[in-house]
């Protein structure tokens, strides 16, 4: 006898789940619950903004976007830090964020000399703690 609630296979969202580019995040609070609709809107708007770069779209129009935008996420992961640093939790930037600030700190030259697998070669912990 065969439940009828037996599932035939995997949901639709455990299949996405799976894909290359997904990712899942389980919102415990408002914030970051808010947090991920932006992100759901800005991934859109960003991918449409970049695919009509030099086509609808001039580059003198959309630089000054994508600088506001990236430092917004910089300003985003120093509050993150912030927080982190006065609640004691361990925050260890994703990769991406520690090129973004290399990028900044050379003055918006890639010297990845500078980098090490996409983080600074300081220990950070040392350094929050001489801060």
């Amino acid at each position: 006898m065969t439940d009828i609630n037996q599932d035939a296979g995997p949901s639709r969202w455990e299949l996405l789940a799976r894909e290359r580019n997904a990712r899942v995040v389980l919102c415990h609070t408002p914030d970051t619950y808010t947090l991920t609709e932006l992100t759901r809107s800005a991934d859109r708007a960003m991918r449409v903004l970049r695919d009509r770069t030099f086509t609808t779209l001039s580059i003198e129009e959309v630089s000054p976007l994508f600088l506001e935008y990236n430092d917004t996420i910089i300003r985003f992961h120093k509050i993150i830090k912030k927080i982190c640093k006065l609640v004691d939790i361990n925050y260890r930037p994703p990769r991406t964020i520690a090129k973004m600030v290399q990028y900044q700190q050379n003055g918006g030259t890639d010297d990845s000399a500078m980098v090490e697998n996409g983080e600074d070669s300081v220990d950070h912990k040392k350094a929050d703690r001489l801060s």
